[in-house]
């Protein structure tokens, strides 16, 4: 009686561990797949812009704190006004991580360099700022 106790709660410990372990392996596995996936879709839209985008220049319209932050970087959501040569200006607003150092490049009233494609000007991704 005695050893199919001892048995029994060897073996639940066994089971416990590799549940265990199979709760935090299978979400960190899942949290790297995710970011890989995410850090190829970003590289992809980058050099599709590179392709078909234009060099312009865009006015920092506004400039909003998201209160988040990626490597101590805060992201910020910035209200531009483009203009490439031979499409009128547009307006779009993005959400982007700022180095700290750069930001204030983008401060209201500000003017950056940008590539973008005016084909699509209601799309965030196809305008990225040259910051120096």
């Amino acid at each position: 009686m005695f050893e199919e106790l001892v048995g029994g709660i060897a073996g639940m410990s066994i089971l416990t561990i590799g549940l265990s372990c199979i709760c935090v392996v299978v979400p960190v596995g899942i949290a790297f797949l995710a970011f890989f996936l995410i850090r190829r879709s970003n590289r992809k839209k980058t050099e599709v812009l590179m392709e078909t985008g234009q060099q312009g220049q865009a006015t920092v319209l506004s400039l909003e704190d998201t209160g988040m932050l990626i490597n101590n970087n805060p992201r910020v959501r910035i209200g531009l006004e483009v203009t490439v040569a031979g499409y009128p200006p547009y307006r779009v607003n993005k959400t982007m991580t700022v180095p700290m150092i750069k930001l204030s490049q983008v401060q209201p009233d500000s003017v950056v360099k940008v590539l973008a494609d005016p084909t699509d000007p209601e799309n965030p991704d196809k305008v990225g700022l040259l910051l120096k």
